[in-house]
C-alpha cells in the first residue's frame, strides 16, 4: 500500500514540473512595456522626441506623426500547441527613420 502512495506521489509530483502556466496580463505588460523601453534608450532620435508608449496596439509614438510598430513573435512549431506564456514582441517597423541623419 506504500509503494502504491509513493508511486502515485512521484507520478504527479513529476507531472506538475511539465506544465507551464500562462503568464498574468500585468506581467505580460511589464515584460512588453521593458522592451519597447529598451528600443527607446537604444534610439536617441526616438527618446528625444517621445510623444507616447502604447501597449495596447504595441506602438511608440515620437516626433512628428512617427510610430514604431512591434509584433508578437510567433511560437515556434513545437511550442505552438502548449500552454504557457505569449512570446516575446519585437520591432516590426517604423513610418519615420529611428536614428539621426549625420
Amino acid at each position: 500500500m506504500k509503494s502504491i502512495r509513493g508511486i502515485v506521489s512521484l507520478l504527479l509530483l513529476s507531472s506538475a514540473s511539465y506544465t507551464q502556466a500562462a503568464l498574468p496580463p500585468s506581467a505580460v505588460n511589464l515584460r512588453d512595456l521593458d522592451t519597447m523601453v529598451l528600443f527607446i534608450k537604444t534610439h536617441q532620435r526616438v527618446a528625444q522626441s517621445l510623444k507616447q508608449i502604447d501597449l495596447i496596439s504595441l506602438t511608440i509614438f515620437f516626433d512628428r506623426d512617427c510610430e514604431a510598430h512591434f509584433e508578437r513573435q510567433t511560437p515556434s512549431f513545437l511550442t505552438r500547441a502548449m500552454p504557457g506564456p505569449q512570446p516575446n514582441i519585437k520591432f516590426k517597423s517604423s513610418n519615420c527613420p529611428i536614428v539621426e541623419r549625420e
